[in-house]
């Protein structure tokens, strides 16, 4: 039997006060962005709507939510919030499901629980007239798969994507994980933003995918392949190739996913 992916009777999230609760429905196309949370909070940024607003789609079998944010750097030195909100999901799992589960981050914006991608963050700014300039705003979108994909009808031909349920969490739920992401969040944002980029930095790469092994990326239709060193103080990969240390900045990283947005991808 299907999944019934709507949960109309879902209890609304009990979120610190910072932040402002938009709920929508999911869209009418069963795993298609269209009308999902990041496009809905990408539309009222753009309209104006405040920093803390989160809007999270009342679904069951995906964690599904963006938040407006307010940048105080320019975008290069913002955009590093994608680790910040990686090491909130995490540590909101930790707190929910079991500890003994590795739960890791393949650069720059996927989650992966026993090797295999369960979602992931990504980033939309307004835009600006130059490189320097502080963006009016961002939006961070979050996904999580909870139970398995609609369109797999035998998980095991996809292995490289998983949900949470199919390996070990089968105690999260939706509502619950939405809550708990929103606190651990906060809390690395503070860090963030008292302490400087380096402990985020230090904390993402001890569970990074592929530290100081050779990793192949497919970036702007070009494939690079060399050792991934590490991620320097804006987030960027440091990948170690014969003629040197090459910088590959979140900026271009961050263009679209490297995850499947929806249950087709």
């Amino acid at each position: 039997m299907a999944l019934d992916i709507i949960s109309n009777h879902a209890p609304d999230p009990e979120l610190p006060p910072i932040y402002r609760a938009v709920a929508i429905e999911p869209g009418p196309l069963v795993g298609n962005d269209r009308g999902g949370a990041f496009a809905h909070a990408s539309s009222l940024a753009a309209a104006g709507a405040e920093a803390g607003t989160l809007v999270w789609t009342r679904r069951v079998d995906r964690l599904d939510a963006a938040v407006v944010l307010e940048p105080n750097e320019p975008l290069v030195q913002s955009l590093p919030v994608c680790h910040v909100a990686s090491l909130g999901l995490v540590d909101a799992l930790g707190a929910l499901g079991p500890p003994n589960i590795p739960v890791t981050f393949g650069w720059p914006d996927r989650v992966e629980v026993n090797g295999a991608t369960v979602g992931g963050v990504r980033l939309t700014v307004a835009e600006t007239r130059c490189a320097e300039a502080i963006p009016d705003w961002m939006v961070l979108g979050i996904t999580i798969q909870v139970h398995g994909y609609p369109d797999d009808d035998d998980p095991g031909l996809r292995p490289d994507r998983t949900a949470l349920h199919e390996e070990g969490f089968g105690e999260v739920e939706v509502v619950p994980l939405l809550e708990s992401f929103s606190r651990h969040f906060l809390a690395w944002m503070n860090t963030w933003q008292e302490d400087g980029f380096d402990q985020v930095r230090q904390a993402w790469l001890t569970r990074a995918t592929g530290l100081d092994d050779v990793v192949t990326l497919d970036l702007r239709g070009e494939r690079l392949s060399g050792v991934f060193t590490g991620i320097d103080a804006d987030g960027g990969l440091l990948l170690g190739r014969e003629d040197g240390i090459h910088h590959i900045p979140l900026s271009d990283a961050l263009r679209d996913p490297t995850w499947p947005v929806g249950g087709a991808s």
